[in-house]
């Protein structure tokens, strides 16, 4: 199989999956408070990677490693996950998952201005579209009907998005020779670690409504949202340009609305199919520089 499509053939899974895991997020938080979900979803990826990892030849991390592994988990799951969950109290599912995948955005910013990797035009036209394609899938409703909780809900999303960023820039600049599988496990064991420490006196980290529908939602965004896209987003980051890879990632908030409408009914407005044209139009013009 040629390399690059397999990268698409992976992109598109984790795409896919992502979108769908924000529906399944969306039923989760009727189970649970956020820092509790989110503790249990990353808890159940760390253990499937452990799992996992004991049975295949690994190369650990030196210790002089550990204190990047422990900044990865912190800015990519404890603050990432946390934030946007808390955050998704405020605001509706459909426009956290546009928020949080502002991320590419400051992907982009982070490489030009503190990589000092700069941009091409192709590829500052690229993200002018994919922002106004974000911008058209929020709606008008988002300025005109703002409230303070909706604005601190929308501010502690956009947090974990740049959260997201420095981790992208982290594993690209720091972790090149590490272990994919290493990198994923321990950084969800770290994360979920800081997020058990941020549900326990606030929510309580048993506190959790179990029946079968919260344990299929839990080990799917644990397992393969988790676990899987995680090792997946990591070997592509190590693969791909990070402006392409991180860029595609837009797609994911199309996909979130799109099973949001196909599974829980919600309606699908102009706004989200212009914006999801637009998105793809900064994909094309960003893999095309």
């Amino acid at each position: 199989m040629n390399i690059t499509v397999l990268y698409i053939i992976l992109l598109v899974f984790t795409i896919t999956t992502w979108g769908y895991s924000w529906v399944l997020m969306k039923m989760g938080l009727g189970y649970s408070e956020p820092f509790t979900f989110a503790a249990w979803r990353c808890a159940i990826g760390a253990a499937s990677m452990m799992i996992y990892l004991s049975i295949r030849p690994v190369k650990w991390p030196a210790m002089k490693k550990l204190p990047d592994y422990i900044a990865i988990g912190l800015f990519q799951t404890t603050f990432m996950f946390g934030l946007m969950l808390y955050g998704m109290k405020y605001v509706t599912a459909g426009k956290t998952s546009v928020l949080l995948y502002t991320m590419p955005i400051w992907t982009i910013l982070l490489v030009n201005f503190y990589l000092k990797e700069k941009l091409s035009s192709r590829k500052w036209i690229g993200v002018t579209l994919g922002s106004v394609g974000i911008i058209c899938i929020l709606g008008w409703d988002t300025v005109v009907n703002q409230n303070l909780q909706i604005l601190m809900g929308e501010l502690l999303v956009l947090a974990g998005a740049v959260s997201w960023a420095v981790s992208n820039i982290w594993i690209k600049k720091r972790m090149v020779g590490e272990d994919i599988y290493a990198m994923s496990g321990l950084q969800l064991a770290f994360g979920a670690l800081g997020l058990a420490l941020l549900a326990a006196p606030t929510e309580g980290v048993f506190n959790v409504d179990w029946n079968a529908h919260s344990i299929y939602i839990l080990l799917f965004t644990g397992i393969i949202a988790s676990a899987v896209d995680f090792t997946i987003w990591f070997y592509l980051l190590k693969k791909m340009d990070i402006s392409i890879l991180t860029f595609s990632s837009m797609l994911v908030p199309v996909f979130g609305l799109l099973f949001d409408w196909l599974l829980l009914g919600n309606p699908l407005d102009p706004g989200i199919l212009v914006g999801g044209l637009l998105i793809l139009g900064g994909i094309y013009k960003v893999s095309k520089a």
